[in-house]
């Protein structure tokens, strides 16, 4: 259950700063690791939650919805 809750701070700070590399300055933590922790993530819920690209990610649907509880 802790572990949980930590991949869902991780995935908090990817959508709020929408970068991975910000996420990990901010968090303390390897840019590897945010991008394993939000993979976990994506596995455990079985949903992809972001879309990445050169320049970051964006949120997908999915992403966004689960955004919008966790940040609440």
């Amino acid at each position: 259950m802790n572990n949980l809750l930590s991949l869902y701070n991780v995935f908090n700070t990817v959508a709020a700063t929408g970068s991975i590399s910000q996420a990990a300055k901010v968090l303390y933590v390897s840019q590897p690791a945010i991008s394993k922790a939000i993979t976990n993530l994506e596995e455990c819920l079985n949903q992809v939650l972001f879309v990445r690209n050169s320049r970051g990610v964006k949120l997908t649907e999915e992403g966004q919805i689960l955004y919008k509880y966790t940040k609440a």
